[in-house]
């Protein structure tokens, strides 16, 4: 212990009396260490995280999939949950659920929060346990109990462990608490109070209804591979005995992990590669300035050899040296990382549902992530700390006493080892400058599509009224309440125009609706024509921005008590009526022996509801004055700040239904940045990481330059004095820098060849192969690796012959 504590002394002596040379080495870990601890703790909530359920490896999730349609996953029907929960063999346990969302008005103001649907026996398949009270129990499927987050018990009930057994109001229905979930149990996400799913005694026969999310716990000794091949089977037969609704259905099994994960998963990992790379550049950037510090050491360590120093005790101290630079690179890297958290938080955007990733609140840096940048810092210290050893272990004493101080060369392979960790730093560098200059421009591609409409100075106000209080056989109450809450919000100082609608974009709510076109053939069951279903009211399209391109807009006339009419978007005219006109035509959304005719009377723009990525969905838009739709969406446009009338709007509806609570009131402006937000952020961070290592790779190259300059001044002397002129001087030094460069870019090429195609799926109408990213990277890494030249290659020029040959 002595002996360590005396090297530790002697390390930080030696350290402090170069503290230019401590600086940089701390400065270049800490960007290393700090970006992987940074992102690493992110991967260490999101994808390595403890999940509060039993053996959550077993649990799976089960969608129907058709690949002759869309491809995409969907739910399922009660039949087919039945089917699957009676034949399959290779579950412990299968339970199903619905989303809901519900109006609580107890313990406080009316508050609409996310509610979830599970089967009785749901969280005894995910192995939750409550942490107060109980869950659901096996004859409880009809019953009024509920089951509270800990989230909602400690808002709205200030934490009152009584709350078990007594009774709350959901959507105007007494429910009675039977338990309290932990805080760790956030499934899914944002959902905030669970009640029993009950399906009606006819539910197994119900194969045309797909509203049901299928969760199972694969039995002991299953596999994901068996259970997928017997679900395959049992989809066969399915389609087969219900070709009407169930022909092409497959089934997906996906695992409960992954699908928590989402689509955040890979970026992640593209992430957690590049700061990995970023951290073998600064590692390579340090062993080259040890290097360079260990020529200027050889005489200290001669002399400590020869007075019985072995080898062993001079490996122990620079070990030492470089396990303290690594110690302060890491405490700076890990204060940085938890400086940086906050905006690593943008990675999740919590007001977009469809988006596919999980809901992230904080970035703890916890035992996990300590322990990792702890690692990483050990890692890295033996990894440059050892490179010294390399080049002073060849040296005998008695050479290393007769050199001295003096300047000289570098033997051939230390020169060729430090010339061989630049290329690898300017090889990581170009492979991270061509993904980020792949992303760059796929997000200038992506923002310069339009959404088809106009987010900027527009006001959403989402309300889901309760359907106790506007029940449906009562249409004309919800009518009342919408049509005066437009009233009042067109009457309020600064709005410009109102309308509504009953799923707002970008918000991830939508709902199908099925019809015939009029004169064409009846198609079979389950294989008609569907749209996004539509309800809206006057002045949406004006207030959204959305262009109505032929026939017109729902005015106030179109009434209950008139022929219905719809408008459809430019897409499912497109698809229906080809170049035809189709205004005056009409759908039938009833049965074909109980038609219910809609007169097609106009045709909008196309939106991209779910993200200007995704594909624009056939819409189709009716009146709120001749649908009855519980969901409703206000738009104000503003002359101004949209934000600064969200009092104003609220109290307009409030003084019409004051017990009506929002489920979000946000600014269009603020859906469409978060839409976007994932790509944002990620190629944000990628090109930071990549300057970072950009950075470090030039002054790679200016630290080899300037030693090796160092290292020649004696021939440089020589040659200006057989009349080399000062160009010639600055070329050579230029030229060999040059070389590296030419070398590093070879090679980084083809490495750039392979991981383009990883990062594929992060690109939006950019090809992997895109020559701006490639050439731009090249520019790039050039100008920077020829500027970091130029500075020892001047000093070249400046060599008195004089000077240098008398110094010798």
């Amino acid at each position: 212990m002595e002996t360590l504590l005396q090297d530790i002394r002697y390390g930080l002596r030696t350290l402090g009396k170069n503290p230019g040379f401590a600086a940089i080495a701390v400065i270049t870990l800490a960007l290393g260490i700090g970006a992987n601890t940074a992102i690493f703790s992110v991967v260490n909530t999101v994808l390595l995280s403890r999940f509060p359920y039993r053996d959550v490896d077993r649990l799976v999730m089960i969608w129907g999939i058709n690949p002759k349609e869309s491809g995409e996953v969907s739910p399922v029907s009660p039949g087919v949950y039945s089917a699957w929960k009676s034949e399959s063999k290779v579950f412990e346990g299968m339970a199903a659920s619905t989303d809901d969302l519900e109006t609580i008005t107890s313990g406080g103001d009316p508050e609409m929060v996310v509610g979830y649907n599970f089967s009785p026996e749901y969280f005894n398949v995910l192995g939750a346990k409550p942490e107060l009270g109980r869950t659901f129990l096996p004859e409880e499927g009809l019953a009024s109990v509920a089951v509270l987050s800990d989230r909602l018990w400690r808002r709205r009930f200030g934490a009152d462990p009584a709350i078990i057994g007594k009774p709350i109001n959901l959507s105007k229905t007494p429910y009675t608490v039977v338990g309290v979930m932990p805080p760790t149990f956030r499934y899914p996400d944002k959902v905030e109070i669970w009640t029993p799913l009950a399906l009606p005694g006819s539910a197994a026969s119900d194969y045309t209804n797909r509203y049901l999310r299928v969760l199972a716990r694969l039995a002991p000794g299953v596999t994901l591979e068996q259970a997928q091949a017997q679900m395959n089977l049992l989809a066969e037969r399915l389609a087969r005995e219900h070709p009407d609704t169930n022909r092409g259905e497959g089934i997906l099994l996906k695992p409960l992990r992954l699908e928590l994960a989402g689509d955040i998963r890979f970026p992640l990992l593209v992430l957690l590669g590049a700061v990995g790379f970023v951290l073998l550049i600064a590692c390579a950037n340090v062993a080259n300035l040890l290097l360079a510090r260990s020529a200027s050491r050889e005489h200290e360590i001669a002399i400590r050899s020869a007075l019985g120093a072995g080898q062993a005790r001079l490996v122990r101290q620079m070990l030492t040296e470089s396990t303290l630079l690594a110690l302060g690179g890491g405490a700076a890297g890990t204060i940085l990382a938890f400086l940086g958290k906050s905006y690593l938080l943008k990675l999740f955007p919590n007001n977009i549902s469809n988006l596919n990733i999980p809901t992230v609140e904080a970035i703890p840096m916890d035992a996990h992530v300590l322990g990792f940048s702890i690692a990483a810092t050990l890692v890295t210290a033996i990894f440059f700390g050892l490179v010294p050893l390399l080049g002073a272990s060849r040296w005998g004493v008695n050479q290393m006493l007769q050199k001295g101080g003096r300047s000289g060369t570098a033997s051939s392979s230390e020169h060729r080892f430090r010339s061989g960790l630049i290329v690898a730093e300017i090889a990581l560098s170009f492979a991270l400058l061509i993904g980020a200059g792949l992303l760059i421009k796929s997000f200038v591609v992506l923002t310069h599509q339009s959404l088809g409409f106009q987010p900027n100075r527009l006001l959403a106000l989402e309300a889901f009224p309760s359907s106790t209080q506007y029940p449906a056989k009562e249409p004309e109450k919800l009518r009342a309440f919408v049509d005066r809450s437009v009233e009042n919000l067109r009457a309020m100082p600064g709005v410009e125009s109102v309308g509504a609608i009953n799923f707002l974009p970008l918000t991830g709510f939508w709902g199908p609706r099925s019809f015939t076109v009029e004169g064409l053939p009846l198609p079979a069951v389950g294989e008609g024509p569907s749209a996004d279903n539509r309800v809206i009211t006057p002045g949406y399209f004006r207030t959204m921005g959305i262009p109505v391109l032929r026939g017109r807009d729902f005015t106030s006339a179109d009434g209950p008590n008139t022929p219905h009419v719809a408008i459809v978007s430019a897409s499912l005219a497109e698809r229906w009526w080809k170049d035809k006109d189709p205004v005056g035509k009409r759908l039938n959304l009833g049965e074909a022996d109980k038609p219910d005719f809609y007169e097609i009377v106009g045709v909008a723009g196309d939106v991209h509801a779910f993200g200007i990525e995704e594909k624009s969905h056939d819409d189709l838009y009716r009146p709120f004055s001749q649908v009855y739709f519980p969901a409703i969406a206000f738009t104000v446009r503003t002359t101004g700040d949209p934000e600064q009338v969200i009092s104003a709007a609220k109290a307009a509806i409030w003084s019409i239904d004051p017990q009506q609570p929002f489920y979000k009131v946000i600014t269009m402006d603020t859906l469409a940045e978060e839409s976007i937000a994932l790509r944002r952020v990620n190629m944000l961070l990628l090109t930071v990481f990549s300057v970072i290592a950009l950075v470090l790779a030039a002054s790679g190259i200016y630290g080899v330059l300037s030693y090796t300059v160092a290292l020649r001044v004696h021939e440089m002397g020589i040659r200006a004095a057989l009349g080399a002129r000062p160009g010639n001087l600055l070329r050579m030094v230029l030229g060999d820098g040059l070389r590296l460069v030419l070398l590093g870019l070879g090679i980084g090429l083809a490495g750039s060849l392979a991981l383009t195609r990883l990062v594929s799926n992060l690109l939006y109408g950019v090809a992997p192969l895109d020559p701006f990213a490639f050439v731009a990277s090249v520019v790039m890494v050039t100008a920077s690796a020829l500027l970091a030249s130029y500075i020892p290659a001047r000093r070249a020029t400046r060599v008195d012959p004089m000077v240098a040959l008398r110094y010798e």
